[in-house]
């Protein structure tokens, strides 16, 4: 019978928002942040000789570059469609988190293997030193938590930022315990411990972030969103007498999509009522589960017999289904 289309009509013709742009300010702010800890610290780490404060300059570099990368994905995100991407350049943050993943392994494993050569090969640290550069470190974490914690709620992007300074607070508070222990008790082996910890904090964010990334790009449900919730709205809804291939997907992070066939009650359709089945379908939709972009097929339940193989595979159908009287009843998957 033909599509049904459910935009954002409140937003500006041309425009697009994701939900990591909306916070673009904060992100800037942070990089800010960022830049001046990472100076302070690898100052503090050439003075005091501390393998922990170097390490902890090394990854809130990585992490800077990975606020850096989402930031740059921010502005991608928003450029409109064209006639070679239809949805534009949303997924570039997923690029973005992609790039910061592998980055955070890499440097994961270096400070590992460095803590273990230094855990055998320690050397003299200014523990005074490296408590003082370790504070300014924990301070800036503390107010880039604070900028990004509500974004963390909505952005996979925001969110990789807002571990990222998670993790450099944590590393920042174990470089201020290694110092106490190296001025109360001469012990140097406590920064190698530091160092040590920061590689270990830093391995499974990336490992987490990498499966969320991997949901996204594989076109998994989002997070939040049940597909038997979506499916039981669907089916209780006036009107609909069957329903069949239905996915639902992100294409980034707070930007989820869905389509489905939809067998309307032939009753409704006689009296004119599409439009208005339609529009209970996408209202739903987007009050229940925050999806905008809907996309609903009406169709007679014959219909499914004209379509291809895959398309029946993946409606959950091994076989075609057979008809009775020229008219099938809905399905249901």
């Amino acid at each position: 019978m033909g599509l049904g289309h459910d935009h954002d009509v409140t937003a500006a013709p041309g425009s697009t928002q994701t939900a990591a742009t909306a916070h673009r300010k904060r992100l800037k702010i942070v990089l800010a942040i960022y830049l001046a800890i990472i100076v302070a610290e690898a100052i503090g780490a050439w003075l005091t000789n501390s393998l922990a404060l170097l390490a902890e300059a090394l990854h809130m570099a990585v992490d800077g570059s990975g606020i850096l990368i989402a930031l740059i994905a921010t502005y991608f995100a928003t450029r409109p469609a064209n006639a070679q991407r239809s949805f534009g350049m949303m997924r570039a943050e997923i690029v973005a988190v992609l790039i910061n993943c592998l980055l955070l392994f890499g440097l994961g494993g270096f400070i590992l293997f460095e803590a273990v050569e230094r855990w055998f090969n320690p050397s003299e640290v200014a523990g005074g030193g490296v408590i003082l550069f370790a504070v300014i470190g924990l301070i800036g974490a503390a107010i880039s938590l604070t900028l990004l914690s509500r974004g963390a709620k909505e952005s996979l992007n925001v969110k990789a930022a807002f571990l990222e300074v998670m993790s450099d607070g944590i590393g920042a508070a174990a470089i201020i315990i290694s110092g106490i222990l190296n001025l109360t008790l001469g012990w140097n082996q406590g920064d190698a411990i530091a160092a040590a910890a920061i590689g270990v904090i830093i391995l499974p964010r990336a490992f987490m972030l990498l499966k969320q990334a991997i949901n996204l790009i594989m076109q998994g449900v989002p997070k939040g969103i049940d597909l038997d919730d979506v499916r039981a709205e669907i089916e209780q809804t006036p009107g609909v007498h069957g329903l069949h291939s239905l996915h639902v997907w992100g294409l980034t992070s707070g930007v989820s999509v869905m389509s489905a066939h939809v067998v309307p009650d032939p009753a409704a359709v006689a009296e004119g009522g599409s439009a208005r089945l339609l529009d209970r379908l996408t209202e739903s939709m987007r009050e229940n589960f925050g999806i905008e972009h809907c996309t609903f097929q009406f169709e007679e339940s014959a219909h499914l017999l004209h379509e291809g193989a895959m398309h029946r595979d993946l409606a959950g159908l091994t076989s075609t289904p057979a008809v009775s009287g020229g008219q099938q009843g809905g399905h249901s998957h």
